[in-house]
């Protein structure tokens, strides 16, 4: 293992990395002291951690620890007054006392050079432009422990975003679920998403697009199942269904498939996948999606005497083309 050093400067744009470096300075404080062992200084609603609060019990003598952990997060939020201070602290750190200071974004020139001048270190974890993430995926997911095909590490950005701890909390899903040395492609991404409520919802978009009815009704069904709300329903659905009319459109028009996908106000991998979705549907039929969608967002705000069940059923029903019954109740 590797030896502590008695200050750490931790900063950077990679939330992801600053999350897993603080994830691992708590495991080896309580390695060494056991569980609470670490002495943890945050915002709590403020702009930034206590740093008086801090100075007092970087001073204090710990009985019981052989060495003491601190960790301060969010310093970068730190006045003059408070950077000040705290340097100056560090320059007679107790013996056998350890801390490490968090800063989101670039860190305090005053405190990187108390950090050195103490014998510490400095972490400086910057985020990877968003067209390298897929790379970025892949090596992660090696470090893991299984295989991340680069199509599947795109399809993860196309559908999550940019978001680092984001995609690496995912990335720790996928370890978990296909276990070492597992596989993930395309494919298997697609089945191992599809649990989860956002991802439901792209699906479900996917399958309208298709005109694919029983998939549709299928994921209707989870979704309400699983207590999600009609509002939020529509409000994800509707941009998708909007791009892949935008998209049908250009295509009925004779533009080249990848020039359409390079149009579309989307990650790169999923617009092409969505180009190739519309390829056989026309814009009649996806203008038909669109005003459903519509029309079950005006229902939403008026009520009904029927359920939001079978007012979602319908509505699917209608964007995909299919022939929708009369609800219970309602006029024959």
């Amino acid at each position: 293992m590797a030896e502590i050093k008695p200050a750490y400067l931790i900063a950077g744009s990679d939330e992801a990395k600053i999350a897993e470096t603080r994830r691992r300075f708590r495991a080896r404080a309580e390695k060494d002291g056991g569980a609470g062992a670490l002495e943890l200084f945050e915002a709590d609603g403020r702009r930034a951690p206590d740093a008086e609060e801090m100075i007092a019990s970087l001073a204090a003598i710990s009985l019981t620890a052989s060495r003491r952990y601190l960790l301060a997060d969010g310093v970068d939020g730190w006045g003059k007054g408070d950077t000040e201070r705290v340097a100056e602290a560090l320059g007679s750190l107790p013996p056998d006392t350890t801390i490490a200071l968090v800063a989101h974004g670039k860190p305090p020139a005053r405190l990187a050079r108390a950090v050195e001048s103490a014998g510490g270190e400095q972490l400086v974890f910057e985020a990877p432009r968003e067209r390298d993430l897929p790379k970025r995926l892949v090596a992660d997911a090696e470090g893991l422990g299984f295989t991340l095909d680069l199509d599947a590490a795109r399809l993860l950005v196309g559908r999550l975003g940019a978001r680092q701890l984001r995609l690496r909390n995912e990335l720790e899903r996928l370890a978990l679920w296909v276990g070492q040395g597992g596989h993930v492609g395309v494919a298997e991404l697609e089945e191992i998403i599809s649990d989860t409520s956002e991802e439901a919802i792209w699906t479900l978009a996917d399958a309208i697009t298709e005109g694919d009815e029983a998939g549709t009704l299928r994921l209707a069904e989870k979704l309400v199942a699983q207590g999600e709300a009609l509002p939020r329903i529509i409000y994800s659905l509707s941009p998708r269904l909007r791009q892949a009319l935008h998209a049908a459109r250009q295509l009925e028009a004779g533009s080249p498939p990848k020039q359409v996908a390079e149009g579309l106000s989307m990650h790169p991998y999923a617009a092409k996948m969505l180009v190739s979705r519309v390829r056989g549907r026309s814009p009649a039929d996806l203008e038909r999606s669109v005003e459903a969608l519509a029309d079950l967002e005006l229902w939403s705000r008026g009520g009904s005497d029927y359920s939001e069940g079978v007012a979602l059923t319908v509505a699917l029903r209608r964007a995909v083309a299919a022939p929708a019954e009369p609800a219970a109740g309602s006029a024959g």
